[in-house]
């Protein structure tokens, strides 16, 4: 009988990394305000950063740990830079979505494009001394946290 890929009953171990990471990003995010020019629209950056968090937290930062798989913390510092990619990412889509709405780009490749150049412009101008110890830093607590919670809820 073929066996069916049954998707795994959430864990407290996967709720925590996930509630721990969506905190992370909201704390970085308010860090990385002082680097925008003044009245740049940062109304999303909050929930943007906390959803990512959740998001990395639930699928990839607690079930590695709640298996017993790899460093926690190794695997907290990859959720935390993981999730920080994926911020990133979304601020540059939206600005790229917003340029190409405008006809900026001439194809469907400088789009694309544009949406990697802009992720470099903004990991530039966040990527400060503070904020890169916050997020490194609130990796390893993450980590550490999330596999202690884990060995306790088996």
């Amino acid at each position: 009988m073929a066996r069916l890929n049954a998707r795994r009953m959430p864990t407290f171990a996967g709720l925590v990394a996930a509630l721990l990471l969506a905190v992370l990003g909201v704390g970085v995010s308010e860090l990385t305000r002082a680097y925008f020019d003044e009245g740049y629209p940062l109304t999303w950056l909050h929930p943007v950063a906390a959803f990512m968090g959740l998001i990395v937290g639930w699928f990839f930062t607690g079930p590695k740990l709640q298996k017993g798989t790899g460093s926690p913390i190794a695997i907290g510092l990859t959720s935390s830079v993981v999730q920080t990619l994926l911020t990133l990412f979304a601020f540059a889509s939206e600005l790229m979505l917003d340029r190409a709405l405008r006809n900026s780009y001439a194809t469907v490749m400088e789009a694309v494009a544009g949406v990697f150049e802009a992720m470099l412009d903004y990991g530039l101008k966040v990527a400060q001394p503070d904020v890169v110890v916050a997020i490194l830093v609130g990796g390893v607590v993450v980590g550490s946290i999330t596999a202690w919670v884990a060995r306790r809820s088996r």
